[in-house]
């Protein structure tokens, strides 16, 4: 199968695709959210590789002003409304030297067992280090910078189906791949470009009001670059889009289990804040003076009615595994 290669949401024709994104530098309109925000600009980054836990705990969590998803009733004090705030693993463990605290909530009272988690094949004999040796061979030196690091997450599409991606995260992209762990082969990834980022909501997944999809109870985060515009018709209604301006990350299932050296990396926490980092200094250089938006606060999946990824999720299709002997 060949590979499909995709430059900030646009599947590249030709290296000459790449440049004319890249020189879009204009100003992000921003849509107005109901919750908390931080704005965060390249000098609050200073010159280091390591992550500023002061900016991610200066945050004040508000009570939003007008609920835009169903059960947005609180779960704790007031300053905690619609933040079940359950924490992975790698928080309170005791051997954890990266992760001080959890900002997105996992799934309460959900326990991956070791039997559960090496049924998947990015768990066995160091899959996941030999896909990450792979798949880096698509960074561009000149374009990217240097690998910085690396996360196995889920995605979830614009139609509710997770997938299971490597994020790649260098000193001026970030690139979300699909990748077989079954086969070892590469099928398709995403680059984007750091510097186009306009937003990051961080937060409890939320259905509309009107959504017969059961609660999800559990957070994660959307990365946006769509300078506040809606999705045409024929984004909204394909569901295999490749050119939706945003992608949503949650933890991969795998924190689930108790082994606190994995809950790095498939935490999608450590993600954010490093990704914070990034794209910060690369607001000095691309869109100085600028600043990056942080939102905290609900992240609305816009799925009303779809029992096809129900069942998907449910099902776990999104995860290359071992099932009972039957591989996919």
């Amino acid at each position: 199968m060949a590979d499909r290669k995709i430059t900030n949401g646009f599947i590249d024709k030709n290296d000459a695709n790449i440049t004319e994104v890249l020189d879009d530098d204009k100003p992000a309109v921003l849509k107005d959210f109901d919750g908390a925000t931080l704005e965060i600009s390249s000098n609050d980054i200073q010159g280091t590789d390591v992550v500023n836990t002061n900016i991610l705990t200066e945050v004040d969590i508000v009570q939003p002003r007008t609920a835009i998803g169903k059960n947005n009733s609180s779960t704790g004090s007031s300053t905690n409304q619609g933040f079940s705030r359950d924490r992975p693993g790698s928080v309170i463990g005791r051997a954890s030297v990266r992760s001080g605290s959890s900002r997105t909530s996992t799934r309460p009272n959900v326990v991956q067992s070791d039997v559960s988690a090496r049924s998947y094949y990015c768990y066995k004999d160091s899959h996941f280090e030999k896909a990450v040796n792979t798949v880096k061979s698509i960074i561009k030196p000149d374009l990217d910078g240097e690998l910085k690091s690396s996360w196995l997450l889920t995605e979830i599409d614009h139609w509710d189906f997770e997938r299971e991606k490597i994020i790649l995260l260098t000193e001026n992209s970030m690139f979300v791949v699909k990748y077989n762990f079954i086969n070892e082969t590469l099928y398709e990834y995403r680059r984007i470009m750091l510097h186009i980022i306009n937003s990051i909501y961080i937060g409890d997944f939320q259905y509309p009001n009107a959504s017969l999809m059961p609660d999800r109870k559990h957070g994660g985060i959307q990365i946006r670059w769509d300078r506040g515009e809606q999705l045409t018709f024929g984004q909204k209604w394909n569901p295999w889009c490749s050119d939706i301006p945003w992608v949503t990350l949650s933890h991969h299932p795998l924190i689930y289990n108790r082994k606190e050296n994995e809950t790095v990396t498939y935490n999608v926490d450590e993600f954010f804040e490093s990704l914070v980092t990034a794209i910060s200094k690369v607001f000095t250089e691309k869109r100085p003076g600028e600043k990056l938006r942080v939102v905290e606060g609900p992240v609305l999946i816009e799925s009303y009615a779809s029992p096809a990824s129900l069942v998907f999720n449910q099902g776990g299709i999104g995860f290359f595994r071992d099932r009972n002997g039957v591989s996919f």
